[in-house]
């Protein structure tokens, strides 16, 4: 028993692997003894943090207090709805949400789901220089061959490298193209050295090879890209993109520049980067670790502001973060993330702010944990989500 009272400990404190996490919740859910066990146990050892000790009511008061100890909530996730009387913790961890929703009698979820429900997504493939293009197996370690059977890239799991291209001796850049459909997250690494990580939708255009130092270290992104360049002080490394460009010698940061989206976002977590207008390269904002450049697609202007880089590079660990957004913002990252498209008939809850956290959450946790806020149905059709009221 002292085994699963350090594993309890471990989870409140915020120190419990995924691997220990899984021991517990599978102890707590083997039968209703344990679950008594683990609640009495947070009401004694914890009652300082609750001014109400009822069985129930005390662990959702532990709920609150884990969160208020819990500033980053690396390892639990809440999901929360700023009202104007008070905030409804919903979840924190695994364990803790689905006994929360097992608990909460108030709270009305319909869940009406096709039979032969699958998310749809698109393969991760590329489009040689020459025109070839390949489906990538992110399972295998393989190499991928151009038209005439050269090897151009070598792929690992979920990575690409073209760090061992043979040198170029044109000087004229072949561009290659990679794109990275909904529901996926790809590493590339360029024959520069410089790693870059894709975020779901998200294509990228680079040099298949920066050998030749007549070859500009220029790549063209659209959609969301981490960035960790190889310093180079000669050859600056600049990222396109739609509207803006961000020049860079060698640091680490992230830039979200999706087609649909108002803004363009750069994150610098590491180094110094220009972010200029590329029509108005006068237009500028220079960025030190920390701070975040946002360039109003419509306005045609930057803001600057100083964030938590975590927030905006959380996606790298499958971490979905929401940090004060709309309800029709959340949509948007859900459907890049599961690659789902959602029908939204619940009007009423576009108004509402939201921030939390999901950690390795599928789809329907996900919308449940929202719906015990801002009570709504779903149905799921294959990929497509339709919420109504």
């Amino acid at each position: 028993m002292d085994k699963y009272h350090l594993l309890i400990d471990k989870l409140i404190n915020g120190t419990i692997s995924s691997k220990e996490r899984k021991a517990l919740e599978k102890w707590i859910w083997k039968n209703e003894t344990n679950m008594s066990i683990f609640k009495i146990y947070i009401k004694e050892n914890y009652r300082k943090t609750s001014i109400n000790f009822n069985s129930e009511l005390a662990y959702q008061r532990f709920l609150e207090t884990v969160k208020a100890k819990k500033n980053t909530a690396k390892r639990f996730h809440t999901f929360l709805k700023y009202a104007a009387v008070l905030t409804v913790i919903l979840t924190i961890g695994f364990l803790a949400k689905r006994q929360f929703l097992t608990n909460n009698s108030k709270t009305l979820i319909k869940v009406v789901e096709n039979e032969e429900k699958k998310f749809l997504g698109n393969e991760i493939f590329i489009k040689l220089a020459d025109g070839t293009t390949k489906i990538l197996n992110t399972e295998v370690n393989e190499v991928v061959t151009d038209a005439n059977g050269n090897i151009v890239a070598k792929m690992g799991r979920n990575t690409i490298a073209f760090d061992s291209v043979k040198k170029v001796v044109n000087s004229t850049p072949l561009y290659n193209e990679i794109f990275i459909p909904h529901g996926e997250i790809f590493k590339l690494k360029l024959s520069d050295g410089t790693m870059v990580w894709l975020n779901s939708g998200s294509k990228l255009r680079f040099p298949q090879s920066f050998e030749n130092s007549n070859i500009k270290r220029i790549v063209y992104l659209e959609g969301e890209a981490f960035f960790e360049v190889t310093k180079n002080k000669h050859r600056p490394f600049i990222v396109n993109t739609q509207e803006v460009d961000i020049k860079v010698l060698g640091t680490k940061f992230n830039i979200t520049s999706y087609e649909n989206d108002d803004f363009i976002t750069t994150t610098l977590v590491e180094g110094s980067v220009s972010v200029y207008e590329n029509r108005t390269p006068n237009n500028e904002v220079m960025l030190t670790p920390s701070f975040q450049a946002n360039y109003n697609k419509f306005g045609n202007n930057f803001s600057k502001v100083k964030v938590d880089t975590s927030i905006y590079t959380a996606w790298m660990q499958n971490r979905l973060v929401i940090n004060n957004l709309k309800f029709p913002e959340i949509l948007v990252k859900l459907e890049r993330k599961y690659s789902v498209k959602f029908v939204n008939k619940a009007e009423n809850l576009n108004n509402e702010l939201y921030e939390g956290e999901f950690v390795d959450e599928d789809i329907e946790s996900v919308l449940k944990t929202i719906s015990m806020s801002t009570p709504f149905s779903y149905e799921i059709n294959q990929n497509i989500i339709t919420l109504t009221n």
